[in-house]
């Protein structure tokens, strides 16, 4: 059996499970008297389920759940915790017995194709509708599918430059402007191992690269050389099989890691390095990392489990030096999706909380938790830079506003193959045990052979 039948395969069961299983309940349901059967309570409110993960240090889900309630006095919403780690497989485990909660996240692009399925999710197309000419949610964009949106966007994430200000003025090296290419941000790197010693950090490398994320330097490879702002230049590439276009990101990798200007990748599999234990301990003065943290890391040094030091963000380093005005990076934003099967008082319930989460309201409600909301008002951002420990100099707050965000997973059929493919690539290449070439011709060989890519269905 070829990949293609093997997902296609797991797919349909997956839908005819959802879909007996849903039988199942529905009958249940009728016998029992505990709801009716549109799902709403006897006494005509409608509880919701919703799936969240690490709930502890991710407060947006059960903040977004509570405020949702007190403007919806009728609705209810129990937050399911599920594992961050296997968040996919346990849903799908779920999705299957006809137990998934009523909303749920895509927690990233990778495997938005996949999920949205007939009979998996919900159309979502007229709520995203509404905000069809709103400039401040351009990535709802993201979640197009022939025409049709199933899932919409209530956090951004988007790969920045972080750096500690507090060590790079010891040292005496002037912190990232915003106009840094890589070749800017070597030098920089290579300054710092001969200075930092001298200042007092002798431990200390001068950067950290988190390579157990694919996406560093996949996804910063894929951005910064597609051509135009849209997904159109980077499914050019991202679906050609040619996957050369990593090649400069690699060789920058190489290089650092080799040079010790930060730890091998071989360490930080082994080690199973966190980029905290770098970063927030000043072990590591720059980190290019997902504006997601930041909310945790002012949360951290509040509460003693980083180190108190001044630090700040700046745009990526980009490969085209023409780019710095308007910096390309990546992120795939956080979506909420709403089951297909959900009876229908439940699933108009969740239809509005999605609408609801994605836009004004709901952004003030993810930016007050410490998360950049997708919708990326001047008011939302302000929110969140209200944050007590964020950052507050004219390049952190306004950084996100002037990147072009481009996504870490393009949308299709292949994108799951293709990613755990150039993922085994990385890891052979990093780890060097294979070269840069034979790595990703493995690869590109072995995606063309799905017979996945746009083209190539059918033959």
């Amino acid at each position: 059996m070829t990949i293609t039948q093997q997902c296609s395969h797991r797919l349909t069961a997956l839908v005819a499970a959802i879909a007996a299983a849903a039988m199942t309940a529905s009958l249940a349901g009728c016998g029992s008297g505990r709801t009716n059967a549109d799902g709403s309570n006897p006494d005509g409110t409608v509880t919701i389920s919703m799936a969240g993960w690490t709930l502890a240090t991710r407060p947006e889900f059960q903040a977004l759940a509570d405020a949702f309630e007190q403007t919806h006095p009728k609705v209810r919403i129990d937050v399911k915790e599920y594992s961050a780690d296997d968040y996919d497989k346990q849903l799908i485990a779920d999705l299957s017995a006809g137990k998934a909660p009523d909303v749920f996240p895509m927690k990233n692009l990778k495997m938005y194709y996949t999920y949205a399925s007939p009979g998996v999710l919900a159309d979502l197309s007229d709520e995203a509708a509404a905000y069809a000419d709103d400039g401040n949610i351009a990535s709802l964009k993201d979640y197009a599918i022939d025409g049709k949106t199933y899932a919409m966007p209530y956090r951004l994430d988007a790969t920045l430059l972080y750096y500690n200000k507090t060590m790079l003025d010891k040292a005496g090296v002037a912190v990232p402007d915003g106009t840094w290419a890589w070749d800017d941000y070597l030098s920089v790197c290579r300054e710092l191992k001969s200075k930092l010693p001298a200042a007092g950090y002798k431990d200390a490398y001068p950067t950290y690269h988190h390579t157990s994320f694919q996406a560093i330097p996949q996804a910063i490879a894929l951005a910064q050389q597609s051509k135009g702002d849209g997904v159109e230049g980077q499914n050019d590439l991202f679906f050609s099989g040619d996957y050369g276009y990593l090649k400069p990101m690699y060789r920058l990798f190489l290089t650092m890691q080799d040079e010790a200007l930060t730890l091998s990748y071989n360490t930080v599999s082994s080690s199973k390095t966190t980029y905290q234990s770098q970063f927030g301990t000043q072990k590591a003065a720059l980190l290019p990392m997902g504006s997601w943290y930041m909310g945790p890391l002012a949360d951290q040094q509040a509460s003693g489990d980083a180190d108190d030091f001044e630090w700040g963000v700046a745009a990526l380093p980009q490969l085209d030096s023409s780019t710095v005005k308007h910096p390309v990076t990546y992120g795939d934003p956080t979506g909420f999706a709403v089951a297909a099967n959900s009876p229908s008082a439940r699933m108009k319930a969740a239809k509005e909380f999605v609408a609801w989460a994605a836009g004004p309201e709901g952004a003030k409600v993810t930016a007050k938790t410490g998360s950049v909301p997708a919708y990326t008002s001047d008011e939302a951002l302000g929110v969140f830079f209200d944050k007590q420990g964020l950052p507050q100099d004219e390049q952190s707050r306004t950084v996100l506003r002037r990147s072009v965000i481009k996504q870490e997973n393009p949308v299709g059929e292949a994108t799951q193959v293709i990613q755990d493919e150039l993922s085994m690539a990385q890891s052979s290449i990093l780890s060097e045990t294979k070269s840069t070439d034979d790595a990703l011709a493995k690869a590109s060989h072995a995606i063309v052979n799905t017979g996945l890519l746009p083209g190539q269905q059918g033959k």
